[in-house]
């Protein structure tokens, strides 16, 4: 029920801030959006689940490339996973059709040999700009956590309380923050 609800402010979020969002095919990106998605290229500073690293954002023609690295290496997840990004899937804009804003965007995920670990097969990546600092936060689904939630009711003079369980899932995110 609490997802539900989640979901359904996150709907109404995005109804009322006009967001658009676009799929991506083969990882390129539109030509009405590639100048304002280009502004974002370059080399970001900050931690992915408490890890030091690079998030380095590329592009190649129209398509995007999304690449980590640290002193470990390539992995994101840091566990010897040879967890990678794959193609571009979607971008989130607002604003006005002439003057577009890139908001967010999401990379394919491969967790590689941790897939039992990180459950969660695309990263989303969401920009925030302020002055003259760019910033990526990251986040990915961990796993979805289950738990059992039951409420009593009274009864009434024909029937005792009863008691009625029902099972929540509740999503657990990995985070990083990035900036440049």
């Amino acid at each position: 029920m609490k997802i539900a609800k989640i979901l359904l402010a996150g709907v109404a979020l995005l109804a009322v801030a006009g967001c658009k969002v676009v799929d991506i095919k083969n990882g390129r990106v539109p030509d009405a959006y590639l100048s304002k998605a280009k502004q974002y290229e370059g080399i970001y500073k900050g931690t992915f689940n408490g890890i030091p690293g690079e998030l380095i954002l590329t592009f190649e023609g129209s398509k995007a490339v999304l690449t980590y690295r640290n002193a470990m290496g390539t992995d994101i997840l840091n566990n010897n996973c040879a967890s990678s990004f794959g193609n571009l899937t979607k971008v989130y804009i607002t604003g006005k059709k002439t003057n577009p804003n890139l908001d967010a965007v999401e990379f394919a995920f491969n967790s590689g040999r941790c897939s039992l670990m990180v459950q969660g097969r695309s990263m989303y990546v969401d920009f925030k700009e302020k002055n003259g600092v760019t910033k990526l936060s990251l986040s990915i689904l961990r796993e979805m956590r289950q738990r059992r939630e039951c409420r009593w009711y009274q009864g009434d003079h024909d029937n005792p309380p009863f008691q009625v369980c029902n099972w929540v899932q509740d999503p657990v995110y990995i985070y990083g923050n990035f900036a440049r």
